[in-house]
């Protein structure tokens, strides 16, 4: 019999390295979008762990990362875009995870659910970012009033439509092929 508490504690630190790693040297620029918006693979292992492990996994693989991150200084942004990042890959994680908990409770797994989810937590991610970039991060930045609520609308909501929609597709494409393997029933035997 395995200890289950340490073995939730193993899975989230796997994936916090990982996404750590997936942040620190694999953001990419994506045209048409700014140059200062970067589409970075790390909130994939993020979404992987809520969807199998719940939201509070994957957003303790979230918070872990933006602390690593934070820390090793390879951020060109600085806290700030650390900060965004932090906000937008955790409301993307808990709200996909979320969504793909109340649509398919019982774990039936169709490309539909997960379809669903991606949709949802892409759109609610987006409507969350868009105050907050508005009124936080674009006013740390030194953009404020009508110029950071055009900011928040017009260069950062389809980042993150593309964002969440691309994160949730790479890591549907994922988990269900690694849920047996975290769940240690890869060989068939139960967990």
């Amino acid at each position: 019999m395995r200890n289950e508490k340490l073995h939730r504690l193993v899975w989230i630190s796997v994936f916090s390295a990982i996404a750590f790693v997936l942040v620190a040297f694999g953001r990419v620029w994506i045209p048409p979008f700014e140059p200062f918006l970067k589409y970075d693979f790390g909130d994939i292992p993020a979404i992987i762990a809520a969807y199998i492990l719940g939201p509070v996994a994957g957003l303790t693989v979230q918070t872990i990362k933006s602390l690593l991150f934070l820390i090793s200084g390879t951020s060109s942004e600085g806290p700030v875009g650390i900060l965004a990042n932090f906000f937008a890959g955790g409301s993307l994680v808990v709200a996909t995870s979320l969504v793909h908990r109340m649509v398919d409770p019982q774990r039936n797994k169709h490309a539909a659910w997960g379809l669903i989810s991606a949709v949802a937590g892409t759109l609610v991610m987006t409507a969350i970012l868009i105050p907050l970039n508005a009124l936080v991060v674009y006013p740390l930045w030194g953009m404020t009033g009508a110029a950071a609520w055009t900011g928040a609308l017009a260069i950062s909501t389809p980042f993150n439509l593309f964002k969440g929609f691309l994160s949730c597709a790479i890591s549907l494409a994922f988990y269900r092929r690694l849920e047996p393997f975290m769940l240690g029933r890869s060989s068939g035997r139960a967990a």
